[in-house]
């Protein structure tokens, strides 16, 4: 496969990834993000005038500079998988659970998406968009024997997936860069599996992030995206009530989050791309007992000493957590995922 033999000479994986983290000016979020258009029809025109504004460069110094900062504790506290945990709908939840269930939320995902068990025909090329420090690609690699290249915008958490990668030997597997999902570093058809697990929501230009994913996917290939969304508009509905625009501002304020779109947005975009086997699910039951437990974490000695020295930025994510639980207990946020595959040639 054409595919393979260019990520094996890849110098990604012979040691020679440089992470230098570039120098970056303090930034504050803008407010066009802390907005969404008042009509629902605009959504497409408002995404794109905004990815193409130097407001998509400050809101991703913003998320980088977010991440930067707020990595340590979470890996100190929560371990190395940045992701919601999937959960059994009204199971009892265990506080040693929450780690096994971030494990399961990768597993779902794979057995949602339909990838083979059979070594012939598992994945043997991933790209982790988003990857935060590592934690899915790690598994990914181990599980099926991969190799796996992740991108994120923050230096210190690249960093970190390349350290974890070098003490697990899994440095000629796993590779971790800073790069752009919205303009990705790879050549076109590369990936048997393109995995974006929890970062579409950061995303300023949903199609173009689409566009990304299927661009870099190999013919055949799997694209699963796992990511937060607003409710599904009714019929005669053009946007969101006022006071659920609201809400999602607040969120968007804290955690450096664009405009957020629908699941059912996300399956018109692979739909006019063409692509096939497009199924989408609905995972806010089996990730509810998730936010509660990280405010446990953070309410502990440990947590809230982390949380004093992380920084304002970490802190006000904290502050927002609660509106997270209300915005899934409310039936605004979906956590959903979306799987399809690449037409093969």
């Amino acid at each position: 496969m054409a595919a393979a033999l260019h990520l094996q000479t890849h110098p990604c994986f012979h040691g020679t990834c440089q992470l230098s983290p570039p120098p970056r000016p303090s930034v504050s979020f803008p407010s066009s993000f802390r907005s969404f258009p008042s009509n629902r029809r605009s959504l497409s025109a408002h995404v794109k005038a905004a990815a193409s504004s130097s407001s998509t460069t400050t809101l991703q110094e913003g998320i980088a500079e977010f991440y930067d900062e707020s990595s340590g504790i979470w890996e100190d506290i929560w371990g190395d998988h940045m992701h919601h945990g999937y959960y059994d709908p009204g199971s009892d939840v265990s506080g040693s659970d929450h780690r096994a269930a971030q494990i399961r939320m990768i597993e779902e995902s794979l057995r949602f998406a339909g990838i083979s068990e059979d070594p012939a025909n598992r994945p043997k090329i991933i790209v982790d968009v988003g990857c935060g420090i590592g934690g899915s690609s790690r598994y990914l690699a181990r599980k099926y024997g991969a190799k796996c290249q992740g991108i994120t915008l923050s230096p210190i958490q690249a960093g970190r997936a390349n350290a974890l990668a070098n003490a697990q030997g899994l440095a000629d597997q796993v590779c971790f860069k800073v790069a752009d999902a919205l303009n990705q570093p790879f050549p076109d058809d590369q990936f048997d599996l393109v995995w974006s697990m929890e970062s579409g929501e950061h995303m300023p230009d949903k199609p173009k992030f689409v566009k990304e994913l299927v661009r870099v996917a190999a013919p055949g290939g799997t694209i699963i995206v796992v990511t937060w969304c607003h409710r599904d508009l009714g019929p005669s509905e053009e946007s969101l009530q006022p006071w659920e625009q609201k809400l999602l501002n607040r969120i968007c304020d804290a955690y450096y989050l664009p405009e957020w779109c629908s699941t059912s947005d996300y399956v018109k975009l692979f739909e006019s791309l063409s692509l096939q086997d497009i199924k989408a699910g609905d995972w806010t039951e089996n990730v509810a007992p998730f936010w509660p437990a990280v405010i446990r974490s953070a309410l502990t000695w440990k947590g809230f000493t982390s949380l004093l020295r992380s920084g304002l930025k970490t802190i006000k994510g904290a502050l927002v957590m609660p509106l997270m639980i209300e915005g899934f207990q409310k039936g605004v946020i979906k956590f959903a995922i979306i799987a399809c595959r690449k037409p093969a040639e």
